[in-house]
């Protein structure tokens, strides 16, 4: 066995990860190593902005696949992660987005998590960000990553942009300015053809620093405990050989949704039920761990376009030729896009702040876990914004290398399912519309067959053979003043000393957008309680 210490040890090089080991190491003089059980960041379709499609593909990702869920009629949900330096943040679409204010207020009056409302997490925010358009009170421009509007943008989602105006929907230049209500351009953190990845911009910048180590390819088995206070990293290199790391001040899990909490519960914490089932000796009772699962679902309102290209066929023959010399000799050109350049958020119930957001992009997705449909299409494709559906993880075995017990429910609950069917129908409201109207033809889902007026009988099914995830499973290890929450309000693990968790899994409910500029927020404040001591 290989043995080393450290002050911090840190678990998982994604998105939180990498911006908490960087600032650890920039702010102080301590130790810092960041375990990440994938490989470095060398795949080059990670970083072309274009073919993440490809990066999510390749070894750099995997699938949680769930048992069979009875609210999607007994399919599988699988639910990729990025298992690679950077984690979500170097597989993902690279859309900018952050939430809604209320989502944060209803962490700290709702939930009882102090220090975590809208008025503290906006400085965060600001201060991570370098955006190149917007300078205002909700943006920075000094930050560390960069957020850029998409390039180049493409001219049917133009047309869909307009059509939804037309539609009634107000144009927005800014989803996390003043208010996240309208349709228009996403921003990204990609810019210059170059995605602006956590590893990209907090992580590699800092690794210079004699205090800061990386190691990829390790596993990390278990947390060690004198009594309840953690202590060191079990872990096991690529070749089989054993790792133990100490700890000397604290061990923080940035591993994600999937991997935090079975992590902790391979190291005795978690339900007893769980650690009593596979053998593990209990350190502490936490019932609420691996519970709480959250996921944004989605059903792509597709239609096939008449008269004019989507992106079918760019990634081969000629025009993928054309493409890569227009990238590589001047960055320039298609691979600079992420591809999901414009999207909405709409108020479909009237409750006050928008339940649905659609993301705009010309091509046309296939059945869930399947490639894109070989056909020039455009989608309008609604997710639910604040799910009310509640899912869980357990353990398989005793084994680390085995994936967690995935119990999904993805539309477990009716209002869940009335969200989306109320998203279809705007999807078609706005397909209705001129100049949309008129560059599609036939509707490839739900299509012909499928009616979707108030009370269909048809349209429930097909919903739930169309559900997917968009990427964003969160609250598994959730953050409350309850004594019951798996974590206290500075991401402490309760129960045990010396032992945080800072990355999607803390949120006690899931916000309202994409979860990869909120999962950087989340570690960087992780690192304010720490260096405040």
């Amino acid at each position: 066995m290989i043995e080393s210490a450290f002050d911090y040890v840190i678990v998982g090089g994604g998105a939180a990860g990498c911006v908490l080991a960087a600032r650890l190491a920039a702010d102080t003089d301590k130790s810092v190593i960041l375990i990440e059980r994938g490989r470095t960041d060398t795949n080059r379709w990670i970083h072309i902005p274009a073919t993440f499609f490809k990066a999510l593909q390749s070894q750099d990702a995997e699938a949680i696949v769930s048992e069979a869920d009875p609210s999607l009629n007994d399919a599988n949900y699988p639910v990729p992660q990025g298992r690679v330096l950077g984690g979500g943040s170097s597989v993902n679409g690279m859309i900018y987005m952050r939430g809604q204010p209320q989502d944060y207020d209803d962490w700290a009056n709702r939930y009882g998590c102090d220090g975590w409302a809208y008025k503290d997490v906006l400085p965060v925010f600001i201060r991570q960000e370098n955006n190149q358009r917007i300078d205002n009170q909700f943006h920075g421009n000094a930050g560390k990553l960069r957020v850029a509007d998409p390039s180049p943008p493409h001219p049917v989602s133009s047309a869909v942009i307009e059509a939804a105006i037309n539609a009634g929907i107000a144009p927005s230049d800014d989803f996390n300015g003043a208010k996240q209500e309208g349709v228009g351009w996403y921003q990204v953190t990609a810019l210059d053809g170059q995605r602006q990845s956590s590893a990209h911009c907090f992580l590699k910048p800092e690794l210079h620093r004699e205090n800061l180590t990386l190691q990829t390819n390790v596993l990390a088995e278990r947390i060690r405990f004198n009594n309840k206070r953690a202590v060191a990293l079990e872990a096991r290199n690529e070749d089989g050989s054993e790792l133990l790391i100490h700890a000397r001040s604290e061990i923080i899990l940035t591993a994600g949704s999937f991997q935090s909490p079975k992590l902790l519960m391979l190291s005795g914490v978690g339900p007893r039920d769980q650690l009593v089932k596979h053998g593990i000796t209990p350190i502490c009772e936490s019932a609420l761990v691996g519970s709480n699962y959250q996921d944004h679902v989605g059903t792509p309102v597709t239609r096939e376009l008449v008269g004019v290209k989507g992106l079918y066929g760019a990634d081969k023959g000629l025009q993928a030729i054309k493409h890569g010399i227009s990238y590589f000799a001047a960055r320039r050109g298609l691979l600079t896009s992420n591809l999901l350049d414009a999207g909405a958020c709409v108020d479909t119930s009237g409750c006050g702040r928008p339940d649905v957001q659609f993301n705009i992009a010309p091509f046309a997705p296939g059945a869930p876990g399947t490639p894109p449909l070989a056909c020039h299409a455009v989608q309008v494709h609604p997710m639910t914004m604040r799910p009310t559906s509640r899912s869980r993880l357990g353990l398989k075995s005793s084994n680390p290398a085995d994936s967690p017990l995935f119990e999904s429910r993805a539309l477990d609950t009716e209002a869940d399912l009335d969200t989306l069917r109320r998203g279809v129908r705007l999807a078609q409201e706005i397909f209705q519309q001129s100049p949309l109207s008129e560059l599609v033809g036939d509707e490839i889902w739900p299509g012909a067959d499928i009616s979707t007026v108030q009370g269909s009988n048809t349209l429930d099914d097909a919903i739930r053979s169309q559900a997917r995830t968009i990427f964003h499973p969160a609250g598994t290890c959730a953050m409350g003043g309850n004594a019951k929450s798996v974590l206290d309000a500075q991401l402490r693990v309760r129960g045990v000393e010396n032992l945080r968790v800072a990355d999607c899994s803390v949120m006690p409910a899931l916000v309202s957008g994409n979860t990869n500029a909120p999962t950087m927020m989340i570690a960087d404040r992780c690192a304010d309680f720490i260096l405040g001591g």
